[in-house]
């Protein structure tokens, strides 16, 4: 297991001065924009704009903190829908070549984004929030879990604290991976499932 706190990560601006970004966790370590195989971030948004553009990826989006925002795309696979995120919402996934406008409902938000490459792997974001949860994630070669609000306890004796991010790996190929967590009152968590494509080819 490999675990960040708030000391690890570091923040950027964006180029448009709409917001800025908080890399929490890449893979591979020390990868770039555009070298990573996955990438988990937060992002402040302050004011409405258009998404970047990232071919061959695909992400999942959730809100953090803030009213929320509405995702408008007229992309012939979102048939010119909108989307609504706030914080209870479920984590939204779509294609980084999605032309996306943000709206943001009221105020500043901060989310939670991952990005995987889409020739490399999948993933599947979840929220928890609190309560025991047992997580059996039989198909996955890695597992991000962060936690955005509260505190919450691994049996292995772990603690996760607030903005704390951890990484466990399958520890034997084909085996996957078992978590068993408690999480405290008010907590709010995200577990993301990273599953490796043709495996079984090596």
């Amino acid at each position: 297991m490999r675990k960040w706190t708030r000391q690890d990560y570091q923040t950027m601006p964006w180029k448009n001065g709409g917001g800025s970004t908080t890399e929490l966790a890449i893979f591979p370590g020390g990868a770039s924009l555009d070298h990573f195989v996955w990438r988990l971030s937060t992002a402040e948004v302050s004011s409405n704009g258009p998404f970047s553009h990232f071919a061959q990826i695909d992400r999942t989006l959730a809100i953090l903190s803030g009213d929320g925002l509405i995702l408008h795309s007229d992309s012939e696979h979102s048939h010119g829908q909108s989307v609504f995120l706030k914080q209870d919402s479920l984590p939204h996934q779509f294609r980084g070549e999605t032309p996306i406008n943000a709206e943001l409902l009221h105020g500043t938000v901060l989310d939670l984004n991952m990005m995987t490459r889409r020739d490399v792997c999948t993933h599947h974001m979840q929220r928890l929030e609190a309560g025991k949860h047992f997580i059996e994630a039989n198909d996955a070669q890695q597992l991000l879990l962060f936690c955005a609000k509260g505190s919450a306890r691994l049996t292995t004796g772990e603690t996760l604290q607030d903005y704390d991010c951890c990484l466990f790996e399958e520890e034997h190929e084909h085996k996957g991976i078992r978590l068993n967590l408690q999480a405290d009152e008010d907590s709010v968590l995200y577990l993301i499932r990273i599953q490796f494509l043709n495996m079984g080819d090596s």
